[in-house]
């Protein structure tokens, strides 16, 4: 080494120490840039303003005097009883601009929002389920910068007094339900409205390439997988790089494969298509059928051995048919009966978070339900994510409700909203089929009584464009145009009564059946005004305003009101237990002959009313809930009887059935039937059966000798032979003079 080396590794060697000693420093490599968080308190315009009157957006105007708002969140459960347009402004410090490309992204706004930074027109879009994003490389600046959203959700026209056959909002029932505070059809149905920043508001890296539009698809045969990727880059592509595309598995990410694929040079917009070969791999089941197998889709382009994620997602190896002719379902060739539920969380999508949702993803796994139907409305992302860890499947409703304007811009912008549905959630395995309109007018004659300007053939062309639209983007699923009234029975409840679900079944699918139900006492108490003695009211403008629908309750229903509100709760809860359990079983007795479906309506009241929920608004269960995990097991005696109450001298016949959804053989099995009246064992019979897989199998009816005046519960336990509980009913009525 010569003495200049030496020298130099000298001088080196007394800056290190310098360093190390705190006396002086040495160049370090620059820290990554950390972007601002966006979350959290805003300024926000209670005010409806002049959609023309900008000068909120420049970056030197004082809102000081402004309240403020939390982002993530709706207004209204913020204090804020508004509706129309408003405004939402932040500040964040950049001390050095990003390295990179900078995007801004909004998970969810409801209901449509004009966004500028630091005085810069960024863009608008509409629709309240969708994410979008922004490009702001060159709008950041160093020091403060100014974000500002005007958000707008307003009111359908209320000088139409048939506005809500017309409405222009694609929000379905967060504009226009029977559970909507205010009900459907009073002039109070709007009060409450969803607006405001209800998703994630975030800067990040800017993907090289903005991927759009991106299917999954997915094959099965046996054990062998195939699926296709498809995806749309809006910048033009020169064929210098290559597309990677990579499949994570594993809890420890180990399992990969991997695939490459050249450029194509392409104009901008284009649309890319990438097939995975056949192989063998683990398939995402229904969690009742076996594991819900997931992986995590990583889309990359390479340049230059340099590569960049530009999409992820999680996805799993299914394939799903609907056999229409027989009203028949298959998952991954498999047939599967449909056990479902209608679930609409709340109306205020920040609230549906992960603790929340997960816990109702519980209940329903609890009460046995292997399908929810997302009721005319769509949830948060997370909440796909859950029921694909979990094996639920969903059946997602678009969020059209009832009546809409017949316009050309209408159908458009519906067909947009559909195209996104599908490309921003259509690749959660979970989600098995899209369904277009709920009781649309053309389907709905029933309108004809609530509107005098009622047409029949009303959103007929809008329905057959929006079937079209899901179609084309998504033809591995199932499509419905509508889930039609013939299809909602609401036995018992709109009209005949609860022993009708006993008669033969006309349709194959069921998508609604239920009755309201009172929360409890405690619960109630909290909800509307009671006196002290728990008298009935006078004026039931409250309560309906609440949901409860009198008419159905004490007319079409016939609930006794009984003597107090105490009774009346008492006697509504019974009635829907009742009813759930009556026509749940009754309906799985005709499986295949024709039913294949079932969805209860509803699993939880999502607002502190008194409505079709098993679940009050605070979660407690009702009987009915019980009532629908008995009769929604998936291997199960049912011995659910039309009649609950027999002369002594009548001849007594109760039904029994053994039902089995699974897709195992339980041999040798061991049926118990038991009747007691109180604690005292009266009659017992026991016999073997062979249970085949998804079948329903009918036996010789129970059939006890003359019985005296008393109440008597049948119980009814089915026994594997391996002495394993494989499901149990119980039965109870009375016998009076």
């Amino acid at each position: 080494m010569g003495i200049f080396d030496k020298m130099r590794q000298g001088l080196w060697l007394i800056v290190l120490l310098l360093g190390l000693n705190g006396c002086g420093s040495i160049p370090t490599e620059q820290t990554a840039f950390t972007y601002p968080a966006l979350n959290g308190v805003w300024q926000f315009s209670p005010l409806v303003h002049d959609p023309t009157d900008l000068a909120p957006v420049q970056s030197h105007f004082d809102a000081s005097h402004w309240p403020t708002i939390t982002v993530p969140g709706n207004w209204y459960p913020q204090g804020y009883d508004l509706a129309g347009r408003h405004w939402y402004r932040r500040a964040f410090t950049l001390s050095r601009l990003p390295d990179s490309p900078s995007e801004l992204v909004f998970e969810g706004v409801d209901y449509s929002a004009r966004v500028w930074l630091n005085g810069h027109f960024l863009g608008q879009h509409s629709g309240f389920f969708a994410a979008f994003s922004f490009e702001v490389s060159t709008q950041l600046q160093l020091g403060q910068n100014w974000l500002v959203v005007e958000v707008d959700s307003p009111l359908e026209q209320q000088e139409d007094k048939d506005w809500s056959l017309n409405k222009r909002l694609i929000k379905g029932v967060l504009s226009h339900h029977d559970t909507r505070p205010g009900g459907a059809w009073s002039e109070r149905g709007q009060e409450q409205n969803t607006g405001g920043i209800w998703g994630d508001v975030r800067l990040q890296p800017k993907p090289p390439f903005d991927v759009a539009e991106l299917q999954w698809h997915s094959q099965v045969n046996q054990k062998q997988t195939r699926a296709s990727v498809e995806f749309v880059v809006a910048q033009p592509m020169k064929a210098r790089g290559q597309w990677q595309l990579e499949l994570i598995s594993g809890s420890d990410r180990s399992a990969v494969e991997r695939y490459v694929f050249p450029v194509v040079t392409n104009d901008a917009g284009a649309r890319l298509s990438f097939s995975l070969p056949w192989a063998e791999r683990r398939l995402w089941w229904p969690r009742e059928m076996g594991e819900a197998a997931l992986y995590e889709l990583s889309i990359s382009y390479v340049e230059d051995g340099v590569r960049t994620e530009v999409a992820r997602r999680q996805v799993g190896f299914r394939e799903i048919y609907y056999d229409g002719q027989r009203g028949q379902w298959f998952i991954n060739h498999q047939r599967v009966f449909l056990r479902g539920t209608n679930y609409i969380p709340t109306l205020y999508l920040a609230k549906a978070n992960e603790a929340l949702l997960a816990h109702d993803l519980a209940l329903m796994a609890q009460a046995n339900v292997n399908i929810v139907r997302v009721h005319a409305m769509v949830l948060p992302q997370r909440f796909y994510r859950m029921a694909d860890r979990l094996g639920m499947m969903v059946w997602q409703d678009f969020p059209l409700q009832w009546g809409y304007v017949d316009e050309p811009s209408f159908t458009l912008e519906a067909q947009r909203q559909a195209r996104l549905l599908v490309s921003q959630f259509g690749h959660h395995p979970s989600v098995v089929t899209w369904s277009g309109h709920n009781e649309p007018p053309w389907d709905a004659d029933w309108m004809q009584y609530v509107y005098s300007n009622y047409q029949p053939d009303q959103n007929r062309a809008l329905d057959e464009q929006l079937y079209l639209a899901f179609k084309t983007a998504d033809p591995s699923r199932p499509v419905f145009a509508a889930s039609l009234t013939k299809e909602h029975p609401w036995l018992g409840w709109y009209s005949g009564s609860w022993q009708d679900y006993g008669k033969p079944a006309k349709q194959a699918l069921i998508t609604e059946y239920g009755a309201q139900a009172l929360p409890d006492l405690p619960v109630w108490a909290g909800v509307v005004e009671l006196t002290d003695d728990l008298s009935l009211p006078d004026d039931w403008s409250q309560w309906e305003f609440h949901n409860f629908q009198r008419k159905e309750t004490f007319e079409l229903a016939g609930v006794s009101a009984g003597k107090n509100v105490a009774e009346l709760i008492d006697n509504s809860q019974k009635y829907q237990a009742r009813l759930i359990r009556y026509a749940a079983e009754s309906l799985r007795r005709q499986k295949y002959q024709p039913v294949g479906a079932i969805f209860q309506f509803m699993l939880v009241e999502h607002w502190p009313s008194a409505n079709w929920g098993v679940l009050d608004h605070r979660r407690n269960p009702k009987p009915g809930y019980e009532a629908l995990q008995t009769a929604y097991q998936p291997v199960m005696p049912s011995i659910m009887h039309e009649q609950a109450s027999f002369a002594p001298e009548q001849w007594i016949e109760l039904p029994v059935y053994l039902l089995n959804d699974l897709h195992q053989d339980y041999l040798d099995a061991r049926l118990t039937l038991q009747l007691y009246q109180g604690e005292d064992l009266v009659a017992h019979q026991e016999q073997r059966v062979d249970l085949m897989a998804d079948t329903v199998q009918q036996l010789a009816d129970f059939a006890p000798e003359s019985l005296p005046a008393g109440r008597y519960q049948l119980r009814a336990d089915l026994y594997s032979a391996q002495q394993r509980l494989l499901g149990y009913s119980k039965f109870e009525f009375e016998v009076t003079p």
